[in-house]
């Protein structure tokens, strides 16, 4: 087979990765007795599940947890139950496989045999990190290692795919990518999108799980996908230039858009909350917005004193308000409370609000909304808080969008003067903060949201 990726089409109606993959059918194997309480018949990942527990290749208990993020040591744990379901020989645990692995650990046997094996590798020569998640790229390279490792023969199901953000897969797990997607383990998003970077949830890895133990059992034979380390590099070469996370101008859309959208933001997110409140002026979409909120703030945990926004009368993590009220795009504000921190904390922490917003809902859309300039009266204008300084985070941030496939829009550029200050007539606190907006500030924000809409996000 010759890869060249001239010759393919770049796959961008994909179904999205599975989380809406065809569930098997739920009416085979009646004789399995469902021991979790959270599993049931209607979810898509029922048939999976039921199979792979039937078999003991999930873990026993009350609960399964599907939608929590998968960790380490949970993922080998049941890659090494499904190695001896396939006749594999146990393993003995003489010493400690890793330093925060102790041999009396119930999965230290798991994590011995995938160390020796090369399945799984330590995060360090001594640290296995056992309780930290894995993400959609750890996955294909862990399955691959174990194909190879099992002798596990992979059918070649179609063509390989060129994603929007192809060229962001990590170095080691490119290959490995292609190759399960090519056996049709994984997909990518119906946006052309794979996320390399985002969690993986654990409902989400009983499905490849059990697409891999399928293939084990198939035993295919003709045209099969090269489990070799780095089989599909080369396609790289000629990928896509870089996600464009820059979102242009174009026709109004309907306002059923943002039924499907949560907005977060500080105080001056609220004005385009009260404005909208009153105006429906974006439609239904949800406000999860506080006064000096910031994505520093917002990792902390929830008190009376604490700033995070309210969701239905009660303060809540900002993941956890996303969630609740199952938005499937989140649009983000944040910044101008934490910037005079530097812009590589408030960045840093940014990124890891918005991780967290994934790793609860695992199929939302990011779009990060610039933050405006002050006012040139503004009393609070300093060295760390300056437009300089919100124009440095803006264009970080425009960085972090291209290399996590988030989409960014740039409000900034609505409500700026010629001399680069917030315009007066939109400053509704000049003689003081001077960041706040007007109504008509307001009026214009939602314009410019309505004419300014990533087009995958359009369906």
């Amino acid at each position: 087979m010759k890869h060249n990726l001239a010759r393919l089409t770049a796959c961008f109606l994909l179904a999205v990765m599975l989380l809406t993959v065809p569930a098997l059918a739920a009416t085979s194997k009646s004789s399995w007795t469902n021991p979790y309480s959270d599993v049931t018949t209607d979810m898509w990942s029922y048939a999976y599940i039921r199979d792979l527990s039937q078999a003991g290749i999930l873990p026993e208990g009350s609960t399964f947890g599907g939608a929590n993020p998968e960790t380490r040591e949970g993922f080998v744990s049941c890659l090494y139950a499904l190695y001896r379901a396939l006749g594999g020989k146990a393993v003995t645990v003489k010493t400690a496989p890793f330093d925060d692995v102790p041999v009396e650990d119930p999965s230290a046997e798991a994590i011995t045999w995938a160390k020796k094996n090369g399945v799984v590798n330590g995060v360090s020569e001594t640290q296995f990190a056992p309780k930290a998640n894995l993400t959609r790229q750890d996955i294909c390279t862990i399955l691959i290692r174990y194909a190879n490792c099992a002798n596990i023969r992979l059918a070649r199901k179609t063509e390989a795919a060129q994603f929007t953000d192809s060229l962001r897969i990590s170095t080691y797990a490119r290959s490995a990518v292609v190759a399960c997607q090519m056996a049709g383990i994984v997909n990518g998003y119906t946006n052309g999108m794979f996320r390399p970077a985002g969690k993986i949830t654990r409902e989400e890895c009983a499905a490849v799980l059990w697409r891999i133990w399928d293939a084990a059992k198939s035993k295919p034979a003709g045209d099969l996908v090269d489990t070799s380390a780095g089989a599909y590099d080369s396609l790289y070469d000629s990928f896509l230039p870089p996600f464009d996370p820059t979102t242009p101008a174009g026709g109004e859309v309907d306002l059923s858009y943002f039924d499907n959208v949560a907005i977060v933001g500080d105080s001056v997110s609220q004005m385009l909350q009260f404005y909208c409140a009153s105006t429906k002026a974006l439609g239904n979409a949800t406000f999860l917005c506080a006064g000096s909120l910031s994505a520093t703030n917002a990792l902390w945990e929830v008190s009376d004193q604490s700033v995070h926004p309210s969701y239905q009368g009660k303060k809540v993590l900002v993941e956890d308000g996303v969630a609740a009220c199952g938005a499937k795009i989140v649009y983000l504000m944040l910044g101008i409370n934490n910037i005079s921190y530097g812009i590589d904390r408030a960045t840093g922490d940014m990124v890891t609000l918005i991780d967290r917003i994934l790793e609860k809902s695992p199929g939302v859309s990011i779009v990060i909304e610039s933050v405006t300039p002050m006012a040139e009266t503004s009393t609070i204008l300093s060295n760390q808080l300056n437009n300089a300084q919100i124009q440095a985070y803006n264009a970080r941030m425009q960085e972090i969008c291209s290399e996590r496939g988030w989409y960014y829009v740039n409000v900034a550029e609505a409500v700026t003067g010629a001399d680069g200050w917030l315009q007066a007539e939109y400053c509704s606190d000049g003689g003081s903060m001077g960041i706040h907006f007007t109504t008509s500030a307001a009026a214009v924000w939602v314009d410019y949201l309505k004419t300014h809409v990533p087009a995958a996000l359009l369906g």
